[in-house]
């Protein structure tokens, strides 16, 4: 086997083909791959350099592709073998049979299938991770497609949608504006003191506005929000925010209380509010808002 083959192809410096696509016009094009956004998780995220008219798309966007194959710490927390070109293969064989969509038909309808994860061969395991980042995928586009009018100016904008001509990655990924700034985490680093009130506040209040449109994030993360220098913004700093393929949606629960208790449980704000106190040390103070309260059989 040529070690080649296994290789990630999203390396620095690589260029691949994209077939773009926005809601006018599609094309195939070019796009230069300059940075990488490492460990790969769920998704291999990285900023791409494209030259593209035809769609009035230049300079350098976010592509971001859930792509089984190298989703690596997705299927290390799976305990699942890392990637090859003969487990592609052997996937592909078991695609064009037919197994793989009875396999996940079958997995869709009996819980049992899913606890027997150990037993599992390698196709079985790829038709599982695609059908899990295919599910991931339609989450973040439709959390999107519900915050359009945050986009821009509270997180990113998505810009076009894209596939990779020959790859087994067959739905459209999404590709977004790209911002030059740091995580929330580093604002010690990067930012006067006098500025981190307000940005870490600035941070809670894009959760609350993701809230206020029926969102739920099971995934906050300080890292999950870009701060980038605004001389227009009073700090001098404006937060956005990225990364939603873990959300749930207001209309997907029952009733108000239903909902109003599973924000609390989650805690998205103190997610950020309360790792960014104890981490600036007296820089930032959080001030709980309450709009979420837990039950009171939680604390029981």
């Amino acid at each position: 086997m040529d070690r080649q083959e296994n290789q990630c192809p999203y390396v620095v410096g690589n260029t691949i083909k994209l077939h773009l696509k926005t809601k006018d016009n599609e094309v195939l094009t070019d796009a230069r791959i300059i940075k990488l956004f490492e460990p790969f998780t769920l998704s291999s995220v990285m900023v791409v350099r494209i030259s593209c008219s035809d769609l009035t798309l230049e300079g350098d966007m976010v592509l971001k592709l859930f792509d089984r194959r190298f989703a690596t710490q997705l299927r290390k927390d799976e305990k699942l073998r890392p990637w090859t070109s003969d487990i592609e293969s052997n996937y592909h064989q078991f695609v064009l049979d037919g197994g793989a969509s009875q396999f996940i038909t079958e997995l869709n309808n009996n819980g049992d299938i899913a606890q027997q994860g150990e037993t599992w061969n390698s196709s079985q395991d790829e038709a599982y991770l695609h059908d899990h980042l295919s599910d991931l995928y339609e989450i973040e586009v439709r959390v999107y497609d519900t915050l359009r009018d945050m986009q821009v100016n509270d997180i990113l904008q998505l810009l076009a949608f894209a596939t990779i001509p020959g790859c087994s990655l067959a739905e459209m990924q999404p590709a977004s504006q790209y911002i030059e700034g740091f995580p929330l985490t580093d604002i010690a680093d990067h930012t006067p003191r006098e500025c981190w009130q307000s940005i870490c506040e600035e941070a809670i209040e894009i959760l609350h506005r993701m809230g206020d449109h029926g969102i739920l994030n099971e995934d906050v993360k300080t890292r999950s929000f870009i701060v980038k220098k605004d001389t227009r913004a009073e700090s001098g700093y404006k937060v956005v925010m990225i990364d939603f393929a873990l959300c749930n949606f207001r209309k997907d629960y029952a009733d108000n209380v239903d909902w109003s208790e599973a924000k609390a449980i989650q805690d998205e704000e103190g997610a950020v509010g309360l790792i960014m106190q104890d981490r600036l040390e007296g820089g930032f103070v959080y001030r709980r808002s309450n709009r979420y309260k837990k039950p009171a059989d939680y604390y029981k």
